[in-house]
């Protein structure tokens, strides 16, 4: 139970069903509605606000329950736990523990290292260097590969397998795999490619057979989808895949229409024969621009209404100009009409629901990025790449491609494929590209800012750093 407390974390709205509106500071998107106040970080980061404290405060939240069970479950005396039982659930924790740091560590560089409850006499912790943040999440992240089961999501019940684990220290070492000129990092891409390999090799997981179906319930092909690594789950018939106030989530997004692809995303999908996208190709419908397209963009985005997997549709009217093509990938058909409406509030059904947050997708696109730039487009690269594009039902990639020319195509390819689940904003940055990507674009709100290299880093909480004087702030908000 005290470890279930540990995994309830996850279903935390900005983690899980919310984790589109992440999107919604990088050029993929628009969060209309700015929950976590990404309009505000849109402008420009110039010192802390709620904006930037939300992901420092929960952080903390998160990681003090997981210090807690992981200082009483080391402490416990008791014969009825066995040693083995004891260490997968530690490794369980510690997980949860890097996960967090690599959110910290992403946003913040520099923060506090906390493994253990803190006391009224040890609460005033300093912020240890960016390096040593890293290092206790590596640490953290071979404790759960070194004792975690090498099973399946499913078999280990919807528990951290060895597997996840490895995946967690891969995108560790993705983010830090290029210096502060983009360029790549051979040491630190060379261990992806091992992290990686190593659960291609397993033969254990394998990419689901339809590219919606791993996001809706609806669809019928959640349940022992060997594409999930690891994913959050609504149990049916008590728990239904919440957003925000009581209200559903599909209702979040469909009725309310609270998130939005930007034009920089709607231009990535590529026609369906494999050639870039251009407006002025005749193949370009200007009015429906998910015409001729990569079949994913219509699974994952739409303008006016959506046909379900039934066949049945649902029209909606436009409320915004600025913004037309809704984000509608996880949204489930039973949940919006149950639903009915704007006003609906949340309603529990009948089907178990999951959200994917480490797919095997990522795996052989995370494979693919650090291999080519380490040796160059392998055939192993094209292997990975053409997989994740033959379940789209898009051609391979033609041969012959320069290095420098399939990093272009392999980053395309993550971008539409892990649109709005969190990742974009994260790979804008490590890739260092950021500035070019945000500074001037226009939402219909605002135009964005994105200040180099001050806004790398956020702020931390001006209360922390007044409370606590042992913390320093990030120099370029002091």
């Amino acid at each position: 139970m005290a470890l279930a407390a540990c995994y309830n974390t996850i279903q935390d709205y900005h983690l899980c069903t919310g984790i589109q509106d992440f999107d919604g500071i990088s050029d993929n998107g628009l969060s209309i509605f700015s929950y976590a106040r990404e309009g505000d970080i849109n402008q420009g980061i110039t010192v802390s606000s709620h904006a930037t404290d939300l992901w420092y405060n929960e952080g903390y939240k998160r990681l003090a329950v997981y210090n807690n069970f992981i200082k009483h479950l080391t402490d416990y005396p008791g014969s009825d736990i066995s040693a083995g039982d004891k260490l997968n659930y530690l490794a369980q924790a510690r997980l949860l523990r890097a996960m967090e740091y690599y959110r910290l560590y992403n946003l913040y560089g520099s923060v506090p290292i906390v493994t253990e409850p803190l006391t009224i006499e040890t609460q005033y912790v300093a912020n240890s260097p960016a390096t040593d943040v890293f290092k206790q999440l590596i640490s953290d992240c071979d404790f759960a590969i070194a004792h975690l089961p090498n099973t399946t999501f499913w078999a280990s019940q919807g528990h951290f397998t060895k597997a996840a684990a490895q995946m967690a220290k891969a995108r560790a070492y993705l983010y830090t795999g290029y210096n502060e000129a983009g360029n790549a990092k051979t040491a630190e891409l060379q261990n992806v490619v091992d992290l990686t390999s190593s659960i291609i090799a397993s033969g254990q997981y394998a990419l689901g057979a339809h590219y919606r179906g791993l996001f809706s319930h609806s669809v019928g092909q959640q349940e022992n989808n060997k594409e999930y690594i690891f994913a959050a789950y609504f149990l049916a018939p008590n728990d239904s895949k919440q957003g925000l106030w009581d209200f559903n989530v599909s209702t979040m997004q469909f009725y309310w229409q609270s998130v939005f692809a930007l034009q920089s995303l709607l231009d990535a999908y590529e026609f369906s024969d494999g050639t870039p996208y251009s407006p002025t190709d005749p193949r370009a419908d200007a009015n429906y621009l998910i015409r001729n397209r990569d079949p994913r963009m219509g699974q994952t985005v739409c303008k006016g209404f959506v046909q379900w997997e039934d066949g049945t549709t649902n029209t909606f009217g436009t409320k915004y100009t600025f913004a037309t093509y809704l984000y509608w990938k996880a949204c489930d058909a039973d949940e919006v009409k149950q639903n009915g409406g704007v006003s609906a509030q949340k309603q529990n059904t009948n089907n178990t629901a999951y959200v994917p947050l480490i797919r095997y997708a990522e795996v052989l696109l995370s494979h693919a990025e650090a291999l080519n730039e380490i040796s160059g487009p392998t055939q192993d690269v094209y292997n990975d790449i053409n997989l994740v594009r033959a379940r789209a039902k898009m051609p391979p990639l033609p041969a012959g491609l320069k290095i420098e020319d399939m990093r272009q195509r392999i980053r395309n390819e993550r971008r539409v494929e892990l649109a709005f689940e969190g990742f974009r904003y994260f790979d804008i940055k490590r890739w260092r590209i950021a500035p070019q990507a945000l500074n001037g674009l226009k939402d219909g709100l605002i135009t964005r800012k994105f200040e180099s290299p001050k806004n790398y880093l956020w702020p931390l909480p001006d209360q922390e750093v007044r409370t606590n004087t042992a913390i320093t702030q990030n120099p370029d908000y002091q």
